[in-house]
């Protein structure tokens, strides 16, 4: 199969999840965060972004939005960094090198 089409699947599942998500808790901030961090999950770490910030705009500034947000933001960071420091290439040290 070829990489186009495996995306096309993949971000076909992607959909199936967000919308089987927003079925199950429907229309909550809480709803809303569980979409972001999936998103982070999958390496959609800008559209997690997107989503969190349509979320402060959607919900407002209540302490339990703000909360969810901040958490939301963390959540990104975490995996994003994750994310880059395993994409990284690995150095492989001999002994002679370190000595």
């Amino acid at each position: 199969m070829q990489h186009n089409q495996l995306a096309d699947i993949s971000q076909a599942g992607l959909q199936l999840a967000i919308q089987e998500i927003k079925d199950e808790m429907f229309d909550t901030p809480e709803c809303d965060y569980t979409i972001a961090k999936l998103l982070s999950h999958c390496g959609q770490f800008r559209a997690a972004e997107r989503h969190i910030d349509e979320m402060l705009l959607k919900w407002g500034s209540s302490p339990d939005v703000l909360a969810l947000t901040e958490k939301g933001y963390a959540d990104i960071a975490m995996l994003s960094t994750t994310a880059n420091a395993s994409a990284l290439p690995r150095q492989h040290v001999t002994p002679a090198a370190v000595a």
